[in-house]
């Protein structure tokens, strides 16, 4: 890595923590987090590359002739398994490793066989170490794709990897990387002395940047990037904090770390983007929130014990304990119940949270993700912050009008989930409070120049919207802050699936006035 002359944050004294715990050792973590660096790193201490890690914290830790033994990879990125079947492509994948260490290979056998012939030969002097990349990929890129294949992949994961356990006495260590820990269907259930690491509370920044290491390592950059936005080096801090710091795997504040991909991606152009994001779609989480009612406020506000995250079941391939292990949630903050320890969910930062709206409201309008984060959010996000309210809200049409059938067919919590939806993909700041069981919400959205507080009705009136939250205070908080204030009363009309009046009062200073004009969007 130094020999390229990139940034190196230096991991290797956790990396040299990991070295020194259990023979199976299996951690999960979200893609572009740096799993595959992770294994290459390892493979490079293991091999006795010493001159690599000058600088770094373990360079004079270790005895690295004493370290220094045969290793094996796997990195399902690389094996052929879409095209053809698992085992054919495992069989190729293997018989190349085998030509590459002169090994010699039945053609007959199967990947199992070949598998521990391998390690076997590998180890006639010293215990070996393997290095597994991906170690579930050929199981869940088929589900809800193809579920032969997938059964049948599970099938051949759990054989491949049961070799390990009969192979023991010829392994050394063996780290194990993925996306997801897959329950119930037990890849990995022969290797009985696991050591799952996601949530151990020492590997807790073992990827991702701190916010030391980021100051500290990219600190020229923080400068430029002040420069840039002719701020400050503490507020252009404060604005990466908010985009892209936020994941936790121990709830504890100052072990969050920030998105190594969409940091480094920042630093390269300066422009707040969502990078991590857009590397990969949650279709099936998306749509599994979506299905199930699941709103942006509950799932900021989530609770899962510790068992419930660290294990999903394909069965039902949409489930927070995916949600969290993919990265679209994250460790808030740990509590203790008795014995027990309750974790408390929420998004990790504005990236995910922003693009993880628009997701979700292209399910429920039926629009591509794209349309609704460039085009709509982004254009009502816009009207809003320039106070441009008709134009804002007639937005609102091309949203309401690609719901399909069950807009109508729902309670209003429905409607109210969409248009709360809408406004969370516009990345302004937004609060939400639930009034009652049915779901009744009031948003309030603050933006850089303006502050709106709406309220929305279903077959009822737009001022009674905006006599509840009058009589409710609502937008009391915000008085004070020194911005323009509007209070939104919309009323939505079932039967004909519109919005049919909004109402609009700004803040003079001693109390609401209301604005003149017609508010309500055409449809």
């Amino acid at each position: 890595f130094q020999k390229e002359d990139a940034i190196y944050v230096d991991k290797t004294q956790k990396i040299h923590e990991l070295m020194e715990i259990g023979i199976y050792n299996f951690i999960v973590r979200p893609r572009r987090f740096g799993k595959s660096l992770l294994l290459n790193t390892l493979h490079n201490i293991y091999s006795g590359k010493k001159e690599l890690f000058e600088n770094t914290w373990i360079y004079d830790k270790i005895d690295w002739e004493k370290e220094k033994r045969p290793t094996l990879r796997l990195d399902f990125t690389l094996i052929a398994y879409k095209e053809t079947h698992l085992e054919q492509g495992l069989r190729h994948y293997l018989h190349s490793i085998a030509q590459e260490k002169e090994i010699e290979i039945s053609n007959q056998w199967d990947s199992r066989e070949i598998f521990k012939e391998i390690i076997g030969k590998l180890a006639s002097e010293k215990p070996i170490v393997i290095l597994i990349d991906e170690y579930e990929m050929p199981v869940t890129d088929f589900v809800g794709k193809d579920e032969a294949r997938m059964n049948e992949n599970i099938d051949i994961l759990k054989n491949l990897y049961g070799t390990m356990k009969g192979a023991s006495e010829y392994i050394h260590r063996a780290y194990i990387t993925g996306v997801t820990k897959i329950g119930k269907v037990g890849i990995l259930s022969d290797l009985n002395m696991l050591n799952d690491l996601t949530l151990d509370a020492r590997f807790a920044t073992l990827f991702g940047y701190t916010e030391a290491e980021l100051r500290h390592y990219y600190a020229e950059y923080i400068t430029e990037a002040a420069e840039k936005y002719e701020c400050t080096e503490m507020e252009i801090l404060e604005q990466i904090k908010h985009h892209y710091n936020g994941y936790s795997w121990d709830g504890i504040e100052e072990n969050k770390v920030y998105n190594p991909f969409s940091i480094v991606n920042f630093f390269q152009g300066f422009q707040f983007q969502n990078y991590w994001f857009e590397t990969g779609t949650p279709t099936v989480l998306v749509r599994g929130a979506r299905k199930n009612q699941l709103t942006m406020d509950e799932m900021e506000h989530i609770k899962a014990s510790a068992d419930f995250l660290k294990s999903a079941n394909l069965s039902s391939f949409y489930s927070i304990s995916l949600l969290f292990q993919a990265g679209y949630l994250t460790i808030k903050k740990v509590q203790r119940r008795g014995w027990e320890m309750v974790y408390h969910l929420g998004f990790p930062n504005h990236e995910v949270r922003n693009s993880f709206a628009s997701y979700l409201l292209a399910e429920y309008v039926q629009k591509d993700w794209q349309e609704m984060e460039y085009t709509i959010a982004y254009r009502l996000k816009n009207h809003l912050e320039d106070e441009e309210l008709q134009e804002a809200f007639q937005i609102f049409v091309p949203v309401i009008t690609s719901t399909g059938y069950d807009i109508t067919k729902h309670t209003e919590g429905y409607f109210h989930t969409i248009m709360h939806v809408l406004m969370y993909s516009t990345g302004l700041e937004v609060h939400s409070e639930l009034q009652n069981a049915q779901g009744r919400l009031d948003t309030i959205c603050i933006g850089q120049n303006a502050i709106y507080v709406f309220e929305f009705k279903i077959n009822s009136t737009a001022a009674s919207a905006l006599t509840q939250i009058k009589t409710q205070n609502y937008a009391q908080p915000f008085i004070s802050r020194g911005k323009p204030l509007y209070i939104v009363g919309v009323n939505f009309i079932t039967a004909d699936k519109k919005i049919n009046e909004i109402l609009v009062e700004k803040w003079n200073g001693t109390q609401f006035e209301p604005l003149g004009g017609d508010f309500t969007p055409k449809f």
